[in-house]
Protein backbone atom coordinates (compact mmCIF):
# COMPACT_ATOMS: atom_id res chain seq x y z
CA UNK A 1 0.00 0.00 0.00
CA UNK A 2 1.33 3.24 -1.14
CA UNK A 3 2.29 6.41 1.95
CA UNK A 4 -0.53 8.59 0.62
CA UNK A 5 -3.00 5.65 1.28
CA UNK A 6 -1.72 4.75 4.54
CA UNK A 7 -2.02 8.21 5.33
CA UNK A 8 -5.68 8.01 4.67
CA UNK A 9 -6.42 4.97 6.27
CA UNK A 10 -4.48 5.30 9.88
CA UNK A 11 -6.50 5.61 12.55
CA UNK A 12 -9.97 5.02 9.76
CA UNK A 13 -11.98 4.39 12.76
CA UNK A 14 -11.80 7.60 13.84
CA UNK A 15 -13.47 8.75 10.67
CA UNK A 16 -16.74 6.69 11.83
CA UNK A 17 -18.88 9.00 12.97
CA UNK A 18 -19.78 10.89 9.99
CA UNK A 19 -18.34 11.09 6.18
CA UNK A 20 -17.89 14.74 6.28
CA UNK A 21 -15.03 14.42 8.17
CA UNK A 22 -13.30 13.53 4.93
CA UNK A 23 -12.54 16.89 4.68
CA UNK A 24 -9.98 17.15 6.48
CA UNK A 25 -8.03 14.27 4.49
CA UNK A 26 -7.52 15.59 1.01
CA UNK A 27 -5.52 13.38 -1.49
CA UNK A 28 -2.55 15.20 -2.85
CA UNK A 29 -3.03 14.78 -7.00
CA UNK A 30 0.58 15.06 -7.30
CA UNK A 31 2.21 12.78 -4.65
CA UNK A 32 3.65 9.12 -6.30
CA UNK A 33 2.54 6.57 -7.47
CA UNK A 34 0.35 6.99 -9.98
CA UNK A 35 -2.63 5.29 -8.72
CA UNK A 36 -4.65 7.76 -5.82
CA UNK A 37 -7.89 6.12 -5.44
CA UNK A 38 -7.37 2.26 -4.66
CA UNK A 39 -10.80 0.81 -5.25
CA UNK A 40 -10.11 -2.15 -6.80
CA UNK A 41 -9.60 -3.71 -3.29
CA UNK A 42 -12.42 -4.90 -0.98
CA UNK A 43 -10.40 -3.63 2.59
CA UNK A 44 -12.49 -1.80 5.33
CA UNK A 45 -11.10 1.76 5.87
CA UNK A 46 -13.11 1.88 9.78
CA UNK A 47 -10.52 0.33 10.61
CA UNK A 48 -9.92 -1.87 13.65
CA UNK A 49 -11.31 -2.32 16.80
CA UNK A 50 -9.50 -0.23 19.55
CA UNK A 51 -9.21 -3.55 21.34
CA UNK A 52 -8.21 -5.25 18.23
CA UNK A 53 -5.23 -2.53 17.77
CA UNK A 54 -4.30 -2.54 21.50
CA UNK A 55 -4.31 -6.13 21.63
CA UNK A 56 -1.99 -6.41 18.61
CA UNK A 57 0.29 -3.44 19.45
CA UNK A 58 0.89 -5.60 23.04
CA UNK A 59 1.74 -8.68 20.87
CA UNK A 60 4.10 -7.25 19.16
CA UNK A 61 6.64 -7.51 22.28
CA UNK A 62 5.93 -10.97 21.96
CA UNK A 63 7.25 -11.32 18.53
CA UNK A 64 10.33 -13.31 19.16
CA UNK A 65 8.35 -16.27 19.94
CA UNK A 66 5.87 -18.26 17.93
CA UNK A 67 2.46 -17.97 18.23
CA UNK A 68 1.38 -21.65 18.74
CA UNK A 69 -0.64 -20.75 22.46
CA UNK A 70 -2.67 -18.25 20.82
CA UNK A 71 -4.36 -20.56 18.51
CA UNK A 72 -6.56 -22.51 20.87
CA UNK A 73 -8.41 -19.69 22.71
CA UNK A 74 -9.07 -18.16 19.52
CA UNK A 75 -10.65 -21.45 18.19
CA UNK A 76 -12.41 -21.65 21.83
CA UNK A 77 -13.88 -18.43 21.87
CA UNK A 78 -14.97 -18.76 18.16
CA UNK A 79 -16.44 -22.40 19.38
CA UNK A 80 -18.68 -20.64 22.15
CA UNK A 81 -20.14 -17.48 20.29
CA UNK A 82 -21.28 -19.88 17.22
CA UNK A 83 -21.94 -22.88 19.59
CA UNK A 84 -19.78 -24.99 17.71
CA UNK A 85 -17.05 -27.53 19.13
CA UNK A 86 -13.21 -26.53 19.21
CA UNK A 87 -12.95 -29.39 16.62
CA UNK A 88 -15.14 -27.63 13.99
CA UNK A 89 -12.89 -24.58 14.11
CA UNK A 90 -10.37 -24.64 11.86
CA UNK A 91 -7.87 -21.31 11.77
CA UNK A 92 -6.59 -19.77 8.70
CA UNK A 93 -4.35 -16.96 7.40
CA UNK A 94 -7.43 -14.88 5.99
CA UNK A 95 -9.98 -16.96 4.75
CA UNK A 96 -8.33 -16.71 1.40
CA UNK A 97 -6.19 -19.57 2.20
CA UNK A 98 -8.86 -21.80 3.55
CA UNK A 99 -11.11 -21.21 0.26
CA UNK A 100 -8.03 -22.34 -1.89
CA UNK A 101 -6.75 -24.93 -0.37
CA UNK A 102 -9.88 -26.82 0.33
CA UNK A 103 -11.17 -26.15 -3.22
CA UNK A 104 -7.95 -27.59 -4.57
CA UNK A 105 -8.53 -30.53 -2.26
CA UNK A 106 -12.54 -31.10 -3.58
CA UNK A 107 -11.14 -30.33 -7.07
CA UNK A 108 -9.35 -33.84 -7.00
CA UNK A 109 -12.79 -35.70 -6.86
CA UNK A 110 -14.52 -33.57 -9.44
CA UNK A 111 -15.20 -30.03 -10.82
CA UNK A 112 -15.55 -26.99 -8.45
CA UNK A 113 -19.28 -25.45 -9.10
CA UNK A 114 -19.49 -21.65 -8.63
CA UNK A 115 -21.53 -19.08 -9.72
CA UNK A 116 -20.17 -16.04 -12.11
CA UNK A 117 -19.32 -13.71 -11.58
CA UNK A 118 -18.24 -13.97 -8.00
CA UNK A 119 -15.26 -14.43 -5.97
CA UNK A 120 -12.69 -16.91 -8.38
CA UNK A 121 -9.42 -15.89 -6.77
CA UNK A 122 -9.38 -19.72 -4.83
CA UNK A 123 -10.78 -21.21 -7.50
CA UNK A 124 -8.64 -20.07 -10.14
CA UNK A 125 -5.77 -20.97 -7.67
CA UNK A 126 -7.37 -24.44 -7.43
CA UNK A 127 -7.57 -24.59 -11.12
CA UNK A 128 -3.83 -23.99 -11.45
CA UNK A 129 -3.18 -26.85 -9.55
CA UNK A 130 -5.30 -29.38 -11.76
CA UNK A 131 -9.00 -28.77 -10.50
CA UNK A 132 -11.90 -27.93 -13.25
CA UNK A 133 -14.14 -25.11 -12.72
CA UNK A 134 -18.17 -24.95 -14.03
CA UNK A 135 -19.64 -21.54 -14.22
CA UNK A 136 -23.40 -21.01 -14.19
CA UNK A 137 -24.02 -17.50 -15.00
CA UNK A 138 -26.41 -15.41 -12.63
CA UNK A 139 -30.12 -15.39 -13.29
CA UNK A 140 -31.87 -12.46 -14.88
CA UNK A 141 -32.06 -10.47 -11.54
CA UNK A 142 -28.13 -10.72 -10.45
CA UNK A 143 -28.39 -13.04 -8.30
CA UNK A 144 -26.54 -16.52 -7.59
CA UNK A 145 -28.89 -19.19 -9.59
CA UNK A 146 -29.48 -21.68 -7.23
CA UNK A 147 -31.15 -24.19 -9.08
CA UNK A 148 -29.09 -23.74 -11.57
CA UNK A 149 -25.92 -24.57 -9.18
CA UNK A 150 -27.48 -27.51 -7.72
CA UNK A 151 -28.16 -29.04 -11.24
CA UNK A 152 -24.47 -28.34 -13.02
CA UNK A 153 -23.40 -29.93 -9.74
CA UNK A 154 -25.31 -33.04 -9.94
CA UNK A 155 -24.62 -33.08 -14.04
CA UNK A 156 -21.08 -32.75 -13.42
CA UNK A 157 -20.48 -34.76 -10.20
CA UNK A 158 -19.13 -31.79 -8.46
CA UNK A 159 -16.44 -32.30 -6.05
CA UNK A 160 -17.89 -29.09 -4.43
CA UNK A 161 -20.11 -26.31 -5.00
CA UNK A 162 -18.91 -23.05 -3.73
CA UNK A 163 -21.41 -19.89 -2.59
CA UNK A 164 -20.19 -16.58 -1.84
CA UNK A 165 -22.77 -14.76 0.18
CA UNK A 166 -23.04 -11.78 -0.11
CA UNK A 167 -21.86 -12.39 -3.68
CA UNK A 168 -18.59 -10.53 -4.84
CA UNK A 169 -19.00 -8.59 -6.62
CA UNK A 170 -22.54 -7.73 -6.88
CA UNK A 171 -22.97 -7.17 -3.27
CA UNK A 172 -26.45 -8.92 -3.44
CA UNK A 173 -27.82 -11.27 -0.82
CA UNK A 174 -29.29 -14.30 -0.86
CA UNK A 175 -32.31 -15.55 0.46
CA UNK A 176 -31.63 -17.39 3.35
CA UNK A 177 -34.26 -19.72 3.05
CA UNK A 178 -33.59 -20.98 -0.36
CA UNK A 179 -29.81 -21.12 0.61
CA UNK A 180 -30.30 -22.87 3.31
CA UNK A 181 -32.57 -25.28 0.93
CA UNK A 182 -29.63 -25.15 -1.63
CA UNK A 183 -27.20 -26.44 0.84
CA UNK A 184 -28.90 -29.45 3.32
CA UNK A 185 -29.81 -30.90 -0.58
CA UNK A 186 -26.13 -30.04 -2.02
CA UNK A 187 -24.40 -31.20 0.94
CA UNK A 188 -25.52 -34.52 0.61
CA UNK A 189 -23.50 -35.74 -1.79
CA UNK A 190 -20.49 -33.10 -1.67
CA UNK A 191 -19.49 -30.09 0.48
CA UNK A 192 -20.52 -26.38 -0.04
CA UNK A 193 -18.70 -23.86 0.95
CA UNK A 194 -20.46 -21.16 1.94
CA UNK A 195 -18.04 -17.57 1.73
CA UNK A 196 -19.12 -15.27 4.23
CA UNK A 197 -16.90 -13.11 4.02
CA UNK A 198 -18.97 -10.05 4.62
CA UNK A 199 -22.18 -11.96 6.06
CA UNK A 200 -21.40 -9.59 9.68
CA UNK A 201 -22.87 -6.50 7.73
CA UNK A 202 -25.75 -7.92 6.33
CA UNK A 203 -29.54 -7.07 8.05
CA UNK A 204 -29.33 -10.19 9.90
CA UNK A 205 -25.95 -11.94 10.11
CA UNK A 206 -27.56 -14.77 12.26
CA UNK A 207 -30.65 -15.96 9.75
CA UNK A 208 -28.58 -14.63 6.94
CA UNK A 209 -25.20 -17.01 7.57
CA UNK A 210 -24.95 -21.18 7.31
CA UNK A 211 -23.77 -21.42 10.68
CA UNK A 212 -26.82 -23.49 11.86
CA UNK A 213 -26.00 -26.21 9.47
CA UNK A 214 -22.71 -27.03 10.61
CA UNK A 215 -24.01 -26.97 13.77
CA UNK A 216 -26.15 -29.65 12.96
CA UNK A 217 -23.80 -31.95 10.90
CA UNK A 218 -24.43 -31.20 7.28
CA UNK A 219 -21.44 -30.85 4.88
CA UNK A 220 -21.52 -27.42 5.04
CA UNK A 221 -18.18 -25.37 5.42
CA UNK A 222 -18.41 -21.48 6.13
CA UNK A 223 -15.76 -19.51 5.68
CA UNK A 224 -14.95 -15.82 7.97
CA UNK A 225 -12.37 -13.43 7.53
CA UNK A 226 -11.02 -10.76 9.86
CA UNK A 227 -9.91 -9.19 6.84
CA UNK A 228 -13.37 -7.43 5.49
CA UNK A 229 -15.54 -5.98 8.45
CA UNK A 230 -13.39 -6.11 10.86
CA UNK A 231 -10.80 -3.63 9.26
CA UNK A 232 -7.55 -6.58 9.73
CA UNK A 233 -6.31 -7.39 6.08
CA UNK A 234 -3.10 -6.71 6.67
CA UNK A 235 -3.26 -9.23 9.78
CA UNK A 236 -5.06 -12.23 7.85
CA UNK A 237 -6.49 -13.84 10.26
CA UNK A 238 -9.61 -16.05 9.10
CA UNK A 239 -11.52 -19.57 9.84
CA UNK A 240 -13.62 -22.07 8.47
CA UNK A 241 -16.52 -23.54 10.24
CA UNK A 242 -17.14 -26.98 9.01
CA UNK A 243 -17.50 -30.86 10.25
CA UNK A 244 -14.41 -31.88 12.39
CA UNK A 245 -13.16 -34.39 9.06
CA UNK A 246 -13.32 -31.23 6.66
CA UNK A 247 -10.90 -28.86 9.27
CA UNK A 248 -8.45 -31.91 9.71
CA UNK A 249 -7.91 -31.83 5.89
CA UNK A 250 -7.73 -27.91 6.03
CA UNK A 251 -5.09 -28.52 8.86
CA UNK A 252 -3.44 -31.13 7.15
CA UNK A 253 -2.29 -28.80 4.01
CA UNK A 254 -1.15 -25.66 5.95
CA UNK A 255 2.31 -25.22 6.34
CA UNK A 256 2.83 -22.77 8.95
CA UNK A 257 1.43 -21.26 11.51
CA UNK A 258 -0.66 -17.59 12.41
CA UNK A 259 1.31 -14.54 13.34
CA UNK A 260 0.85 -13.08 16.97
CA UNK A 261 -1.13 -9.86 16.50
CA UNK A 262 -3.20 -11.10 14.48
CA UNK A 263 -4.38 -13.87 16.70
CA UNK A 264 -4.57 -11.40 19.34
CA UNK A 265 -6.37 -8.88 17.73
CA UNK A 266 -8.83 -11.90 16.69
CA UNK A 267 -9.59 -13.03 20.26
CA UNK A 268 -10.05 -9.28 21.15
CA UNK A 269 -12.72 -7.77 19.13
CA UNK A 270 -14.75 -11.25 17.67
CA UNK A 271 -18.51 -10.74 18.15
CA UNK A 272 -17.90 -6.66 19.33
CA UNK A 273 -21.44 -6.05 18.49
CA UNK A 274 -20.45 -2.70 19.46
CA UNK A 275 -17.74 -2.39 17.14
CA UNK A 276 -19.51 -4.01 14.18
CA UNK A 277 -22.18 -1.77 14.59
CA UNK A 278 -19.82 1.28 14.21
CA UNK A 279 -18.10 -0.87 11.13
CA UNK A 280 -21.54 -1.40 9.60
CA UNK A 281 -22.81 2.07 9.65
CA UNK A 282 -19.75 3.53 8.28
CA UNK A 283 -20.00 0.96 5.60
CA UNK A 284 -23.60 1.62 4.75
CA UNK A 285 -22.66 5.26 4.20
CA UNK A 286 -19.99 4.76 2.10
CA UNK A 287 -21.81 2.64 -0.30
CA UNK A 288 -24.34 5.37 -0.21
CA UNK A 289 -21.67 7.30 -1.45
CA UNK A 290 -21.11 5.51 -4.62
CA UNK A 291 -24.50 5.10 -5.34
CA UNK A 292 -25.38 9.03 -4.86
CA UNK A 293 -21.97 9.28 -7.42
CA UNK A 294 -23.09 7.01 -9.84
CA UNK A 295 -26.84 8.84 -9.77
CA UNK A 296 -24.83 11.93 -10.52
CA UNK A 297 -23.69 10.49 -13.34
CA UNK A 298 -26.06 8.68 -14.79
CA UNK A 299 -24.76 5.27 -13.88
CA UNK A 300 -26.89 1.89 -13.02
CA UNK A 301 -25.74 0.05 -10.02
CA UNK A 302 -26.67 -2.94 -7.67
CA UNK A 303 -27.50 -2.28 -4.13
CA UNK A 304 -24.65 -4.07 -2.33
CA UNK A 305 -24.11 -5.57 1.44
CA UNK A 306 -20.66 -5.84 0.85
CA UNK A 307 -17.52 -3.87 1.06
CA UNK A 308 -18.21 -2.74 -2.64
CA UNK A 309 -20.67 -1.37 -5.77
CA UNK A 310 -21.00 -3.31 -8.77
CA UNK A 311 -21.03 -0.65 -11.21
CA UNK A 312 -22.47 -0.89 -15.07
CA UNK A 313 -19.97 2.00 -16.15
CA UNK A 314 -21.84 1.90 -19.95
CA UNK A 315 -18.72 1.11 -21.60
CA UNK A 316 -16.51 -1.49 -22.10
CA UNK A 317 -14.92 -2.83 -18.83
CA UNK A 318 -11.76 -3.35 -19.51
CA UNK A 319 -11.25 -0.07 -21.75
CA UNK A 320 -12.61 2.21 -19.09
CA UNK A 321 -10.53 0.50 -16.23
CA UNK A 322 -7.46 1.78 -18.40
CA UNK A 323 -9.06 4.86 -18.82
CA UNK A 324 -10.07 5.37 -14.50
CA UNK A 325 -5.90 3.74 -13.88
CA UNK A 326 -4.69 7.08 -16.33
CA UNK A 327 -6.83 8.97 -14.01
CA UNK A 328 -5.09 7.90 -11.12
CA UNK A 329 -8.29 5.59 -10.21
CA UNK A 330 -8.15 1.44 -9.66
CA UNK A 331 -11.05 -0.25 -10.40
CA UNK A 332 -11.58 -4.45 -10.70
CA UNK A 333 -12.91 -5.90 -13.61
CA UNK A 334 -14.52 -9.39 -12.91
CA UNK A 335 -14.20 -11.99 -15.98
CA UNK A 336 -17.89 -12.81 -16.40
CA UNK A 337 -19.84 -13.01 -20.55
CA UNK A 338 -22.26 -11.11 -19.08
CA UNK A 339 -21.14 -8.34 -17.79
CA UNK A 340 -19.16 -6.42 -20.30
CA UNK A 341 -19.58 -3.28 -19.23
CA UNK A 342 -19.56 -3.49 -15.37
CA UNK A 343 -16.91 -2.40 -12.90
CA UNK A 344 -16.33 -3.39 -8.67
CA UNK A 345 -15.74 0.09 -7.00
CA UNK A 346 -14.57 -0.45 -3.62
CA UNK A 347 -15.85 1.56 -0.65
CA UNK A 348 -12.16 2.51 0.18
CA UNK A 349 -11.71 5.93 2.24
CA UNK A 350 -13.88 9.20 2.14
CA UNK A 351 -11.22 10.96 0.26
CA UNK A 352 -10.50 7.98 -2.33
CA UNK A 353 -14.40 8.10 -3.09
CA UNK A 354 -13.89 11.92 -3.02
CA UNK A 355 -11.63 11.83 -5.85
CA UNK A 356 -13.34 9.01 -7.97
CA UNK A 357 -16.08 11.66 -7.59
CA UNK A 358 -14.16 14.50 -9.43
CA UNK A 359 -12.52 12.03 -11.91
CA UNK A 360 -15.50 9.88 -12.90
CA UNK A 361 -17.42 12.80 -14.95
CA UNK A 362 -14.29 13.20 -17.31
CA UNK A 363 -13.39 9.74 -17.42
CA UNK A 364 -17.28 9.01 -18.73
CA UNK A 365 -16.35 11.81 -21.63
CA UNK A 366 -12.72 10.40 -22.35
Amino acid sequence: MDATRRGLLIGGAALAPSLAMAAETSVNPSAPPAILAHLGVTENPFGPAQAAKKAAAEALLETPYYAWALEPPLVKLIAQRDGLKPEQVGLCNGSLEALSLLSTAFGKSGPIVSAQPSYATPLLYAERQGAKLEWVPLAADQQIDLPALAARAQATNAGAAYVCNPNNPTGLLLDADALRTFCIEASKTRPVIVDEAYIEISPDPVRNSMMDLVRAGHDVIVARTFSKVYGMAGLRVGFIAARADRVRTLKSMIPTHKGRPGLAAAAACYGDQTYLAGAKSYLEGCRKKIYAICEANGLKFLPSHGTYVFVDCGKPNLVFQKTLAAMGIEVRVFDSPAHPTWIRVGTASPAELDYFATVLPKALKA
